[in-house]
């Protein structure tokens, strides 16, 4: 009776199991299984698309991300950007729902363009800056030679490196509510500049590599005192004295008079304003056609 009871209960917990797996499921709008590699321009063999697959899923696991690679030879009249966009929102890609967070790389054989499109949590992650390097160190090399398997498959091993890294957003967040990227002010965005900052500065690596290089360098200075105090011998004082200068002298300072001149020295008025370039730590934003945001950038090819 007392095995059977077990056994009653080991089944309940595994229903609770299956249940909660289900739901996770639902609420979630990503799957492994679900197809990743949409080669629409017939760029890819089989094996490669394959391959493609699995370590997309490898990637989106690890970042929490939707990853998405698609080529075409018709972009129906629109931009590359545009059509990267309207792709992701039209298929409703997103790792936490439908029109989440991913970010798709297009190839686009009709406008010979390189595309990068970010929607939700990766407009934060990716800024302008690392989408610049994922394109120009990582993807256009491959591009350029004609080798487009390899390009997608540098864009996919690349994501962990680019999304892990220190660079954020800090012009603006990603509000899931409107499906748009919200910009902070002048004043916001100086305040999140200044905490990251501070925030790099006192890091643990960022530490230990100040805290090794002073060692060393105080190391070799102490050193090379060292050498110099032993290979040194000290002179008698007089060396350095010229004979009869040890008579002391009666000088005198007089104040005569006073003069006082003054100038008006003109300032420059500090009339520049706070906002983002498209440097360390900015996300630039578009909209798709249906209105969602999107951030991003391409290179022609």
């Amino acid at each position: 009776m007392r095995t059977m009871g077990i056994r009653k209960k080991t089944g309940k917990l595994r229903v609770l199991a299956a249940l909660l797996l289900a739901v996770s499921f639902l609420l979630c709008g990503y799957s492994e299984l679900d197809p990743k590699v949409f080669d629409e321009a017939g760029l890819f063999d089989e094996s490669e698309e394959a391959i493609l697959q699995q370590e997309i899923a490898e990637a989106a696991g690890r970042l929490s991300l939707d990853v998405v690679v698609v080529t075409t030879d018709d972009a129906r009249g629109k931009s590359a950007a545009r059509y990267a966009d309207d792709y992701y929102d039209d298929h409703g890609f997103g790792y936490e729902k439908e029109n989440g967070s991913g970010i798709l790389l297009l190839i686009d054989m009709d406008n010979r363009r390189v595309e990068i499109s970010t929607a939700g949590l990766a407009m934060e992650m990716y800024t302008d800056l690392d989408v610049d390097n994922m394109l120009d160190d990582v993807i256009m090399p491959h591009m350029q030679s004609g080798d487009y398997f390899d390009a997608g498959r540098a864009f996919v091993n690349c994501l962990v490196k680019y999304g892990t890294n220190d660079e954020v957003a800090l012009n603006g967040y990603y509000d899931a509510a409107s499906e748009t990227f919200v910009k902070y002010t002048p004043e916001e965005m100086k305040a999140n500049a200044r905490s990251a900052a501070l925030k790099k500065s006192f890091s643990v690596g960022n530490i230990v590599t100040r805290l090794f290089i002073g060692m060393v360098i105080g190391t070799i200075g102490v050193g090379i005192m060292v050498i110099n105090i032993r290979n040194q011998k000290a002179p008698g004082g007089r060396v350095y004295m010229k004979p009869g200068s040890e008579r002391v002298r009666d000088r005198r300072d007089f104040k005569v008079n006073t003069t006082v001149t003054t100038r008006h020295i003109e300032r420059r008025s500090s009339s520049g304003g706070g906002g983002g370039g498209s440097g360390s730590g900015h996300t630039s934003s578009r909209s798709s056609s249906s209105g969602r945001s999107h951030g991003g950038g391409g290179r022609s090819f």
